[in-house]
């Protein structure tokens, strides 16, 4: 997302910055460190335009002294833009009269005058070498072009022009008749070989004027007609010698226009080589103002990708380039970030300008915790059976995404504070894991992986038998394990072995039953509340079809000792035959009673309370027959120890 706002400082800062930039089409001076109270004339840039080469007459320290003389000095440009102070080239200055005038088109070879002759020296590192005599009479404002190919100089008011031959050797001097001004000197030809520059002046006022003229033909006698350049540079006084780097953007020349009446070295802007906006700086989180490190950033301006980025994941620095004479609206866009406008109007904007500002991103205010539900000290993730949920600060919450397949999850977390977070699930022991935001002010995704310890379990294994056929009841009956009535999610069941496999928590007493279509399960009690070590027990599960005749087995009703009067104990297994009774409204049953040879208590009372009970619980007395069958052999009592009385019931009729 983005969002345009408005900065007063941004704006007064870009608006300095272009104002500033833009006084380099106007003559400047050079400053006290290259111009004297002498007269600094005749500039030659180097190449690059960054490096100068110009000569001051008349000084005291020149090497010919005062009077008369000239020396070649250099100057360079500093990274504030100001010139070094401009030293003498010893090497240079041969004689009484020195004068540098051009550049190879590598800077390595300078061509200057000394006491009327024209020398050729090349560098070496920072030096320069021997000079070398140029067989060739010239004047004092004569220029080699950067090719090498071509002499100009000026002679009696005009221009003439030398061409080097294959074999070394120069071509007798022609004069370009076709410039018909008035006197013209210090002639300088740009490395096109196409663009001239050179001074005109009125031989009443002498004043000097810089034109510029274009070669139009193949020839050398072929020009447009000279134009004077603007007011900014040509003054009321007099303008010579304007040489420029090798593209022509940069020039320099001396003007007289300083107070001093001598002339001075001036610089100016003739257009602009790099056409461009730059704006740099660092892509910062609006709210603690720190970098975006490492983040994958867009720059867009006016919506649209910029092509010119150059970007740092690891130091969150920027730096674009924006065509100058546009508007345009800067962003960074940042996932989870809204990234705010920043509004440059360079409609005006005639030359490069280089903006510093932070791109400033607005934070989601979140984390995004994310990671797997696995089974501790295992990459085995906790089953989906278990319900694996997130509790945060001791609290259940709603609010995360839960695939329970892959037992993956994720969940939003506000920065600020620090987070106790773990996984909670069905038979399985967990600790929190501290996640602490309180330092956190951007977006970022966390991955932690919430474990949980399984529960030490009692493991129960068995056959679920057909008390008809005493086999393994097996498809295709569909079957089912409840415990406590509610069918259980950890069982597994092998219908084609009439097998199953049930894990339940330890330190506890559960009814077991096995239960399918047609069939009334008998109930199986597990007593596991003394085990504290993970256990394997072995139960068998009856199911008995409902015909007639058949006779379940109520193992869990119990008497008051020595009487038979049920005892609380008995409800659970009496209430799941009335919901049976209820459910089955056809079905009517006899209740039989029975009792140890060596108790004296009777099994028929006893059966008259089961049916009293159920009564009470509203099934009609008409359905439920109650009959005693008094003492039985101890063989029968397998899985009933402890009771002296058993009691059953058997189906009388089902339509």
């Amino acid at each position: 997302m983005k969002e345009k706002l408005s900065f007063v400082t941004f704006l007064f800062f870009v608006i300095t910055q272009i104002s500033f930039s833009q006084s380099y089409f106007i003559p400047q001076s050079l400053g006290v460190e290259v111009n004297s109270s002498y007269n600094e004339v005749s500039p030659v840039p180097t190449p690059d335009g960054k490096a100068l080469y110009f000569t001051r007459l008349n000084h005291p320290a020149n090497s010919g002294g005062a009077k008369n003389s000239a020396d070649i000095l250099f100057t360079a440009l500093k990274k504030d833009g100001t010139w070094s102070s401009a030293q003498p080239v010893a090497s240079l200055n041969k004689g009484k009269y020195n004068t540098a005038l051009s550049f190879s088109a590598d800077g390595n070879q300078i061509l200057f005058y000394s006491d009327n002759v024209l020398y050729l020296s090349s560098k070496s590192g920072e030096t320069w070498s021997t000079p070398e005599k140029l067989v060739f009479k010239a004047t004092k404002d004569a220029q080699l072009s950067a090719d090498g190919k071509h002499l100009l100089f000026s002679k009696k008011g005009n221009i003439f022009i030398s061409s080097k031959a294959d074999d070394g050797t120069w071509s007798k001097p022609v004069a370009i008749n076709s410039l018909s001004t008035k006197k013209m000197e210090a002639p300088f030809l740009l490395a096109d070989n196409k663009t001239l520059f050179f001074t005109s002046s009125d031989s009443k006022s002498k004043k000097g004027e810089i034109y510029k003229t274009e070669r139009t033909g193949p020839d050398w006698n072929s020009w447009s007609a000279p134009v004077v350049l603007n007011d900014t540079i040509n003054t009321t006084d007099d303008e010579n010698g304007l040489r420029t780097n090798n593209i022509g953007s940069w020039a320099f020349f001396s003007t007289t226009k300083s107070n001093t009446g001598n002339a001075d070295l001036y610089r100016v802007k003739l257009f602009e080589d790099n056409p461009f906006i730059e704006v740099s700086g660092k892509v910062i989180n609006a709210v603690s103002k720190r970098p975006l490190y490492n983040k994958s950033i867009t720059f867009l301006a006016n919506d649209k990708p910029i092509d010119s980025v150059v970007f740092s994941k690891d130091s969150a620095n920027y730096r674009v380039k924006l065509p100058i004479g546009k508007k345009y609206d800067l962003v960074a866009m940042v996932d989870h970030y809204k990234g705010q406008l920043f509004s440059i109007d360079a409609t005006g904007t005639k030359e490069f300008t280089s903006i510093g500002t932070y791109l400033e991103e607005i934070p989601e205010p979140y984390v995004l915790l994310k990671g797997k539900f696995l089974i501790k000290n295992t990459d085995k993730i906790i089953p989906a059976y278990a319900k694996p949920s997130i509790v945060i600060d001791g609290e259940n919450v709603d609010s995360a995404t839960i695939d329970y397949n892959t037992g993956m999850y994720s969940i939003k977390l506000n920065h600020g504070s620090p987070y106790y977070v773990q996984v909670s699930a069905m038979h399985f022991e967990s600790f929190p894991e501290m996640v602490d935001l309180t330092s956190l002010d951007g977006y970022e995704e966390i991955t932690l992986d919430l474990q949980a310890d399984a529960e030490k379990m009692a493991i129960i294994t068995g056959q679920i038998i057909d008390k008809e056929t005493g086999a393994p009841l097996v498809a295709p009956h569909p079957l089912s394990i409840r415990v406590e009535g509610i069918e259980s999610l950890y069982s597994s069941i092998d219908s084609l072995l009439g097998t199953y496999d049930l894990r339940l928590p330890l330190q506890k007493t559960y009814t077991l039953s096995a239960t399918s279509p047609g069939y009334y399960p008998v109930y199986q009690m597990v007593d596991v509340s003394n085990e504290k070590e993970e256990v394997k027990l072995t139960k068998e599960l009856v199911v008995v079809p409902v015909k007639k005749g058949e006779s379940v087995l109520l193992k869990n009703i119990f008497f008051a000792p020595g009487k038979t009067s049920l005892t609380v104990a008995s409800n659970e297994e009496l209430d799941r035959l009335v919901d049976f009774l209820n459910t089955n409204p056809a079905i009517k049953i006899e209740v039989g009673g029975y009792s140890k040879k060596s108790v004296k208590v009777s099994s028929l009372n006893a059966a008259k309370a089961v049916k009293t009970y159920l009564a009470s619980r509203g099934i009609s007395a008409s359905r439920i027959m109650a009959r005693g069958y008094g003492p039985v052999k101890t063989n029968v009592w397998d899985g009933l120890e402890g009771q002296n009385l058993k009691m059953e019931f058997t189906f009388m009729a089902i339509d």
